[in-house]
């Protein structure tokens, strides 16, 4: 907000200098009137600049004042043009037009060497590939045409081939501040459409002939430039142009691409645009021109190519780094949770004693409470201990499988059983829709367990009111089994998120249903270590349905896995 509250003379003088522009052109041409505008304006520009280095105190200011002193120049020329305007090339007019365009072209240079710009080599490539290319078109289409003309050789001289080599070294060096990281400023914007509109009056004067004319369109870029080039100054971003900044190389974008490949069809099109005018392009030039940017366009492809396989490089030492890191947490995890085991044990078996109705210990009924809540919470903290030991062997790729021959109905029965007391406490309807036996071979401890994730899941995630259901079914290849719940639902594009290590859905969060985030991520892993699939999708009825389908035999058979004991 204060940025736009101290643009406001800024915008305001911007905004009467294009109102102006358009003004010009009701007064009658090559009167008092359009004179005095085109110098307000130019006037309006030399007095901004001053006044934003002086208000915004940008460091350094010098930039600024050259940039100003350019200006300057520019008006200089212009008051001897209006005031002798039959004075032929060269003229003093001419003189000071020509020493103004170095000043600005040195202001920009100073700004982008200020602030260490200038140490970015593959944008400054690109600047003189864009500088390049614009002289081929300038030689084709403007100096070489006037060079063969006839007519006074000083004109030529100055109009056909000092102009233009002017507008080369501004292009030049506003080219070279597109390696400047303040690109994004609003200053940049107004700075370099300035420099923009002058460019394009230059191109379109010296492609019309050798004359300038006051009144007619083509004075309107030359207008608008001043406007923007004191809108510049007076932006407070202004300061952020000279700005110190880490020198840094960017990402391979397409727009650096492009600008490689429009560099290469530049001494085809000028060419082409050369003969089609009937013009001589002065070929031997134009050749030489051509070979220096082909040297910079296979230098700035190699740079890019180096900066691509540093990339490279640094991303395959972090992704070993990241993996090595992953695994040293795993194995904490696994080291911490293993030493956790040994004293929850001990507390749980002295509760489980202290809480024996036929020991010879007498509680009161307060003290057998605080028991009972120290042995729930004993018993979650140990099923915690033994999920954390259990990712960080999946996570390794250690889980064996004890293998038997296992009813997947009976499973699903059995996993309901042991949750029934849990649902009805919350008020949630548990059942059971299969065929009465399918046997396949499996871990049966590791398959209950992953029932027990997924109808944990189901139950924490299904209001009061609700219901869960098991779905078992015979396929092809083995067995398939269904968990449909009336819950909250899984959130589009969390389908596959849902079984990450530690993630936990945003309705899990603001809901506050506790939980590792480790309960799905463990199922998949169990059942794929069976060869089989665990898949989820939301209901269109609401809810969520995930579906198990496991092999009738594991394709592989493994040593029984040991148990852990305290």
């Amino acid at each position: 907000m204060r940025t736009i509250r101290d643009f406001r003379l800024g915008a305001g003088v911007m905004c009467a200098g294009l109102a102006l522009t358009g003004i010009f052109f009701l007064f009658p041409q090559n009167g008092i009137a359009q004179y005095t505008v085109y110098e307000v304006l130019a006037g309006a520009a030399l007095l901004s600049i001053l006044w934003g280095a002086r208000h915004y105190r940008p460091v350094p200011a010098h930039p600024w004042y050259a940039f100003a002193a350019g200006i300057a120049l520019f008006i200089a020329g212009d008051v001897l043009t209006d005031v002798y305007p039959n004075w032929v090339s060269p003229a003093p007019a001419d003189y000071a037009y020509l020493a103004g365009y170095p000043l600005l072209a040195a202001a920009v240079v100073m700004l982008v060497v200020w602030s260490g710009s200038h140490r970015r080599a593959g944008a400054l490539v690109d600047a003189a590939i864009v500088t390049v290319a614009f002289a081929i078109f300038q030689w084709a289409l403007v100096i070489s045409p006037a060079l063969h003309s006839s007519g006074p050789l000083g004109q030529r001289v100055v109009l056909g081939v000092l102009y233009p080599a002017m507008d080369i070294v501004l292009l030049g060096a506003a080219a070279g501040f597109f390696s400047s990281s303040a690109w994004r400023t609003p200053a940049f914007a107004f700075l370099v459409s300035g420099f923009a509109l002058q460019l394009v009056g230059d191109e379109i004067e010296g492609l019309r002939g050798p004359f300038y004319s006051l009144g007619v369109w083509i004075n309107w870029p030359f207008m608008a430039s001043y406007v923007f080039m004191g809108a510049a100054a007076l932006h407070p971003s202004m300061r952020e142009l000279s700005r110190p900044r880490r020198a840094t190389e960017g990402p391979v974008s397409p727009w650096r691409i492009a600008t490689l490949a429009l560099a290469l069809l530049t001494p085809p099109v000028a060419r082409l645009i050369a003969d089609a005018r009937d013009q001589p392009e002065g070929i031997y030039v134009v050749a030489a021109l051509s070979a220096v940017l082909a040297v910079l366009v296979i230098a700035r492809m190699a740079g890019m190519l180096r900066a691509i396989e540093t990339a490279g490089r640094r991303l395959r030492a972090q992704n070993v780094e990241l993996l090595e890191a992953d695994k040293l947490k795993d194995e904490f995890i696994a080291l911490v949770s293993h030493d956790l085991r040994t004293p929850l044990t001990s507390i749980i078996g002295y509760v489980e004693l202290a809480l024996d109705e036929d020991g010879s210990s007498q509680l009161d009924e307060e003290t057998r409470r605080y028991l009972q809540v120290v042995a729930r919470s004993s018993d979650r903290l140990l099923r915690l201990v033994d999920d954390l030991l259990l990712a960080a062997r999946l996570q390794s790729g250690r889980l064996t499988l004890n293998l038997d021959r296992v009813d997947v109905t009976a499973s699903a029965g059995e996993a309901l059983d042991e949750l029934n007391a849990r649902a009805e406490q919350k008020g949630v309807t548990l059942s059971l829709a299969g065929q009465d036996s399918i046997v396949i071979q499996c871990d049966r401890r590791r398959l209950l367990q992953l029932l027990d994730n997924l109808l944990s899941n189901a139950v924490k995630f299904t209001p009061r009111g609700g219901r869960v259901e098991v779905r078992v079914e015979r396929t092809l290849s083995g067995a398939a089994l269904e968990v449909l719940d009336t819950g909250v639902g899984v959130e589009p594009g969390e389908e596959e998120r849902i079984f990450d290590r530690f993630y936990r859905s945003p309705s899990a969060v603001s809901n506050h249903v506790q939980g590792t985030g480790l309960g799905l991520f463990i199922a998949r892993a169990i059942a794929e270590r069976h060869g089989g699939t665990l898949v989820a999708r939301r209901r269109t009825e609401g809810g969520t349905v995930f579906r198990l389908e496991l092999p009738a035999q594991v394709a592989h058979e493994t040593a029984p896995e040991p148990e852990l004991v305290a």
